[in-house]
């Protein structure tokens, strides 16, 4: 069930609205508990009538032999409210500082023995969640007793009384009320008291963490693809009209980041492409050059030159014209790459399965591979393509056995049009667009690329995951 309003209120009355609302349960649920289990009772006792209980227990037991007192004890009636014990040994009953009614009824005991070290009394303080049935000990009617007076050390209301009376053989009669009820039953109660409670906190709360974490994930995902694919990833659905200001906003920056990028990459196409017609014109003009020396120097800057313009070309097209995604058995794909430098000559070796399905731009992902097995023929000799399958992600490596690229330049590797001096020479060729174009191609398929230099030579290192079911 939708509340038509819920969608307009802002954070903060949600959250007032949700603390309400928990606190009703909470309540709701400590009703229905009372209900289902009730609370141990209370045993209400005259403070005279105990005093005078407590003696006649004690005349009857002291005129009974030892092994016949309980049973006088238990036909006199005053079980009913009072349970007899007898101890041989005097009960540990500190008496330093003794509550309101355990100095009243201690007094009235003592007028009726001869020596205060015969009586001792205890008193346990009240318990609110009390397992067993509280005891209120009054000294006279009427009385009246505020809710502050429960949990003072006077309170006429205790959890527990208990009187020890000395015998003239030595033994003690220990006295303490009846409890009516099951105690287990109580020890549920409280148990439930605290579970239940705990529950309706934990079910709001992630309720509400949900509601405000879910727009913030869905915030994060999008930055991340945008970072990723460049691609506008315009988020909606948002509830919350904070998070929906959010993301009108962060949906205005998206386009404005790719019409600002769109327009730059436009114009360094148009800028290579026009570049065609002048060196065009340049190698004409150097085939009339007369020294061949000359001659020849001229020819290979001006293919440098369109080598540089082609590939820049071509990588500008892959930004703005992005190919279709298609299921490919990438295996097969690496292999063929492989047997095609082979073929041409290069030492390339693969290792892996025959078989790796991936949905993928085919053409795109084909392109990369190409430029990262050239690189490590070029500058390493020998390389060994690896397929790994993950299940979730495909790992593949490209070793060779060349110095590989320093640990703080790899991010400068990377760039646009960087040939390091460390790794890479003019005579080698290359536009220092290779990296740049294999990183674009598997951040656009959400994976990652890293270079890796270890005893076995350098590998670069793709992690292509598989899109999620």
């Amino acid at each position: 069930m939708r509340l038509p309003f819920w969608s307009r209120l802002r954070l903060a009355p949600r959250i007032a609205i949700l603390i309400v609302a928990t606190t009703i349960a909470i309540e709701a649920y400590d009703r229905f508990l009372q209900h289902l289990l009730p609370p141990p009772g209370y045993l209400i006792m005259d403070q005279t009538w105990l005093g005078e209980a407590a003696d006649e227990a004690r005349r009857i037991a002291e005129a009974t032999p030892a092994q016949h007192r309980l049973s006088a004890l238990a036909s006199s009636g005053l079980t009913k409210y009072l349970n007899f014990e007898i101890n041989p040994e005097s009960p540990d009953y500190p008496q330093g500082d003794l509550s309101r009614v355990a100095r009243e009824v201690k007094a009235a005991l003592v007028k009726k023995s001869s020596s205060p070290q015969d009586v001792l009394v205890m008193t346990e303080d009240f318990e609110e969640h009390a397992v067993k049935t509280n005891v209120a000990v009054i000294p006279g009617m009427p009385i009246y007793m505020g809710a502050e007076s429960l949990v003072s050390r006077d309170s006429l209301v205790m959890a527990d009384i208990r009187i020890a009376l000395h015998l003239r053989d030595g033994t003690w009669l220990m006295i303490r009320p009846s409890d009516e009820g099951l105690t287990s039953l109580h020890y549920l109660r409280n148990i439930l008291d605290i579970f239940g409670k705990l529950f309706f906190v934990a079910v709001f709360s992630i309720w509400m963490a949900r509601s405000i974490a879910k727009p913030l994930s869905n915030l994060a995902a999008a930055a991340e693809r945008l970072g990723r694919e460049r691609a506008t990833t315009p988020i909606g659905g948002m509830k919350l009209p904070e998070f929906a200001a959010i993301a009108d906003t962060f949906n205005e920056m998206q386009a404005r980041l790719k019409k600002f990028v769109d327009e730059r990459m436009q114009m360094l196409a148009a800028i290579s492409h026009d570049l065609r017609t002048p060196l065009t014109r340049l190698r004409l003009y150097a085939e009339s050059v007369p020294n061949k020396g000359q001659r020849s120097q001229i020819l290979s800057d001006i293919s440098d030159m369109e080598t540089m313009v082609s590939t820049s070309l071509a990588f500008m097209s892959d930004d703005i014209h992005r190919e279709a995604y298609g299921v490919v058995d990438v295996a097969s794909l690496l292999i063929s790459q492989c047997d095609n430098f082979v073929d041409s000559g290069r030492k390339v070796t693969y290792e892996g399965p025959d078989h790796a399905q991936l949905p993928c731009r085919p053409v795109a992902l084909r392109r990369a591979f190409s430029n990262l097995i050239d690189n490590g023929c070029k500058y390493g000799g020998d390389v060994c393509v690896s397929l790994s399958d993950k299940g979730t992600s495909l790992v593949i490596d490209i070793r060779d056995n060349g110095p590989g690229i320093p640990a703080d330049q790899a991010e400068r590797a990377f760039a646009p049009f960087q040939r390091l001096e460390a790794s890479r020479n003019r005579e080698t060729g290359g536009t220092g667009l290779g990296l740049t174009i294999a990183r674009d191609v598997v951040l656009g398929h959400g994976g990652d690329i890293r270079l890796i230099n270890d005893d076995k030579g350098f590998v670069v290192r793709m992690q292509l995951p598989r899109p999620r079911k």
